[in-house]
Order: structure tokens, then C-alpha cells, then sequence
């Protein structure tokens, strides 16, 4: 029995103007469910979930653990090249699509069933794993993070406990659901801890229409990145505009002092800074409601784990010290999917190895210092310069890819390329971006693209 989807204890969710009781939540969740049982063919215990932030993501990913599967969630905008890497990988019993300008599901239309792949096997102990995130493909390779009920329960009564959270409190998660901050920020806190929450669609280019409906559903903590919150500074008189909100929380990525700063000069309230990443389900530390924020830092260590600042020969360092940030605690993954060589080397020595420096203080706040893994974050999207390189270069006028992380002021940093081609005329070099946007996720594409001619 899964814990998660028998504990459905939100009274209300919010979503497109429109208010679902827990009672009719719980309904769709049994209907889909059963439907899923009475029409899976394969053995798989994968579903794929491509996850808009959508009540009927809601709905089906709490119907895939009532139905005892594991859901893959993915970028709903994911192209060709990583989708077929991955359903290779997972080899899935069903594909749930949903249709997102629609509220109610059409079954026939928006779920999938496919029949199983001869010779698929599964590696990996699954035993307990209730999602799989992809994510880590420092070696060009995209690796599906198993994520357990136990990690996220930890989690879920982490923050719940440390941010004094009450059945009063509205949560909103302006994050995407294919991304397990915004899953469990945006959904899982808030379900099982009997907490009232928006769904928003994430039309960013409509930051009026998203303020006018957090205020409408009375929300009164924020979940977001960085880059939101600078857009959100920039609204005229947005103090009074979301009166109810009495927590801002950041993570994601670093939060740049000059975002703090003019967030706090506009609002009067302090962003409260978290840190965390997919292999840890996905927090580790975080600004609880009780201390004193310092912008510098990203937090105190969460309950239900322990932050130690390790030597590159696996000592702990002193205070002060800068080293990588690693993990132990029952939020720490199971490993990667079918990768058990990857797994042992992040969870040597019975720690999650982050790939991130960081320091700790006297006071027990953690510091990030910079990353040690080849990976380039961009407004708290994770892009791989080895897997964009690994995909360019399946284009056949490609001769040779490099890939750069260029600083940002909003967004961290920012992906820029060096590309040569055979033939490098403006038409070739226009038929290559385009080829690159029909196959490659839009958010692993550079943002300045040079061509060596």
C-alpha cells in the first residue's frame, strides 16, 4: 500500500479559477486508477508522465502510486532524442499526455498504452521507488534518479515541522511540476500535510494575471526561484497586491544578493533561500521560519538529514572550511536506474556526494561555494554541456561542439556554444538551429550560438 496516495488530506485544491474538494480529488484519482489497471498490458511498473502543472497531472500522478506503478515524470516539452533515451530506458506500460487546455481528462485521447519490449530488464532493486526523475548526465548520459516514499515522506515532515506549517496556510509552488522541486513543493507538501494550494499554469509572460491569482486563492507561501521573484520586483505597488503572502521561499539556484535586496526594498519581506538537488528528494537545507535569514547563506540543514562539508580524500572539514556538500539522512536517493556504477561513486561511503562546494559556518549555516560537476544551472535547470554536445554532434554537418556557462544576472548563468560545420553558409547554420529545436529540449539550448566558419 502505497502511504502517499492513501493519504490525500488536502481540503481544496485551486486551479484555472475553479475549486476541487478533496472528495471529488480522491474520486478521479480511483477512476484512473482503476482505468490504468483494467487496460495495462505490460509488466512494466513505469508510467510516463509528461508534467504540466495541471490538476490532471495532480490526478495521475497520485493514480499511478494507487495503482502500485512508478511515475516518470518528464518535460512536457521534452523532444525526440532524450523522450526515446528514456522510454528505452523505462521501457513504460503507458504514456499519459495530458491536454492541458482542457480541465476534465479524456482517457482515450490523453493515456497511452503500450505493449512491452522484448528483452527489457530491469538492473536496479526497485523495491519502494514511487518516482523516477532524470536527471545527473555529467557523462552526456540523462540517468533516472529513483526516488522512494521514504525519501519523500522525510522531506515532507521536514518542512512541515520546520516552517510551522498549519492547515491555514495556501501554498503556491511557482515551479514545474516535471522538476521534483515544484512536485513535491507544488503537490505532495500540500496534499498529505491537509494544506489548500494553487496549481498556476506558469504563464510567466501574464506575471499580472499569475499575482491576481495567488491573491485571489489567498496564498500564503510562495515557492520559486530567484528569477521570478526579480520579475515579481519589478511590478508597481506588488506589496499590496499580494497581501496574504507571508513567506517567500527560493531554491534552485544560488539567490543573487541584488534579487534579495531589491525583493525586500519593494516587499519589506525576506526571501528564504533552501538548498537541494534531485538525489536528495529533493532538500537538504533551508531559512525555517525561526531564524534569522542570511542571503549569504542557503540555510540550516533539514531534519531528517545531516550537511557535512568532506575533504576530495572523504574528511570532514572545519569550520570555514570550503569542501563538497555531501548528504546522509532519509531523504538521500536509492540510486540511478540501471546505473549502479554511477550510483556507488554519488553515495560513497554512505553519503550523497552533491558535486557542489560549500562551507559551514559556527552557527551550523551552510554556504554554497561553486560546483565541482560538469554542469551548467540555469535559472535552476540543470544543462549537461556533455549531453548537448553528445546530441549536436548526431547532426550530420556537425564537425565539433564546445559548450560554455557564461554568467547571468537573473538567470546564474547562461549556455553558450562554439559549433563548427562542414558546410558552415548561413542556410546550413539556419538548418542546423532549426534541427536542433525539433530534437533537443529548448532548455538545454544555448542562448548565444557561435559558429566557427
Amino acid at each position: 500500500m502505497n502511504i502517499l496516495s492513501q493519504n490525500i488530506n488536502t481540503p481544496c485544491i485551486y486551479f484555472e479559477n475553479q475549486i476541487f474538494s478533496k472528495q471529488e480529488f480522491q474520486n478521479e484519482i480511483k477512476r484512473l486508477a482503476g482505468y490504468f489497471l483494467n487496460h495495462i498490458v505490460s509488466p512494466s511498473p513505469f508510467i510516463v508522465l509528461f508534467a504540466h502543472n495541471h490538476i490532471k497531472t495532480a490526478i495521475a500522478y497520485y493514480a499511478i502510486l494507487e495503482a502500485g506503478k512508478i511515475a516518470v515524470i518528464v518535460d512536457p516539452k521534452i523532444k525526440r532524442l532524450q523522450l526515446n533515451e528514456i522510454i528505452g530506458d523505462v521501457d513504460p506500460a503507458v504514456l499519459v499526455e495530458i491536454n492541458p487546455f482542457k480541465i476534465a481528462f479524456d482517457f482515450g485521447k490523453e493515456i497511452r498504452f503500450r505493449k512491452p519490449t522484448f528483452g527489457f530488464t530491469i538492473k536496479s532493486n526497485i523495491d519502494e521507488v514511487c518516482t523516477i526523475a532524470y536527471t545527473n548526465a555529467e557523462d552526456g548520459h540523462f540517468k533516472g534518479a529513483m526516488i522512494t516514499e521514504t525519501n519523500i515522506l522525510a522531506i515532507i515532515e521536514s518542512y512541515l515541522v520546520l516552517d510551522n506549517i498549519s492547515e491555514k496556510d495556501i501554498f503556491c509552488s511557482l515551479l514545474p511540476f516535471y522538476h521534483l522541486f515544484g512536485l513535491v513543493f507544488g503537490l505532495l507538501i500540500p496534499v498529505y500535510g491537509g494544506i489548500p494550494f494553487l496549481i498556476s499554469d506558469l504563464n510567466l509572460l501574464n506575471t499580472p494575471g499569475i499575482i491576481q491569482e495567488l491573491n485571489a486563492a489567498q496564498v500564503s507561501i510562495l515557492y520559486s526561484i530567484p528569477s521570478l521573484y526579480y520579475i515579481f520586483s519589478k511590478t508597481p505597488n506588488l506589496k499590496n497586491l499580494l497581501p496574504s503572502v507571508n513567506a517567500y521561499i527560493t531554491g534552485g539556484v544560488k539567490l543573487p544578493l541584488h534579487i534579495y535586496e531589491r525583493f525586500y526594498n519593494v516587499t519589506g519581506k525576506k526571501i528564504r533561500e533552501g538548498y537541494g538537488l534531485t538525489e536528495a528528494s529533493p532538500g537538504c537545507t533551508m531559512h525555517p521560519i525561526d531564524i534569522e535569514v542570511n542571503p549569504e547563506s542557503i540555510g540550516i540543514p533539514l531534519t531528517c538529514c545531516d550537511v557535512k562539508i568532506m575533504s576530495e580524500n572523504d574528511v570532514e572539514l572545519e569550520t570555514g572550511e570550503v569542501g563538497e556538500i555531501c548528504i546522509e539522512g532519509d531523504n538521500v536517493f536509492k540510486g540511478y536506474l540501471n546505473y549502479e556504477e554511477e550510483s556507488n561513486r554519488v553515495l560513497k561511503n554512505g553519503k550523497l556526494h552533491t558535486g557542489d562546494y560549500g562551507k559551514k559556518d559556527s552557527k551550523g549555516y551552510i554556504y554554497f561555494s561553486g560546483l565541482k560537476k560538469n554542469m551548467i544551472n540555469v535559472a535552476g535547470i540543470n544543462v549537461y554541456p556533455k549531453a548537448l554536445v553528445r546530441y549536436m554532434k548526431l547532426h550530420e554537418n556537425v564537425v565539433d561542439v564546445e559548450i560554455f556557462s557564461e554568467k547571468s544576472i537573473l538567470h546564474g548563468h547562461t549556455v553558450s556554444s562554439k559549433i563548427k560545420l562542414k558546410d558552415s553558409s548561413i542556410i546550413a547554420q539556419k538548418e542546423f538551429r532549426s534541427w536542433c529545436l525539433e530534437n533537443i529540449s529548448q532548455n538545454m539550448l544555448p542562448k548565444i550560438w557561435n559558429f566557427d566558419c
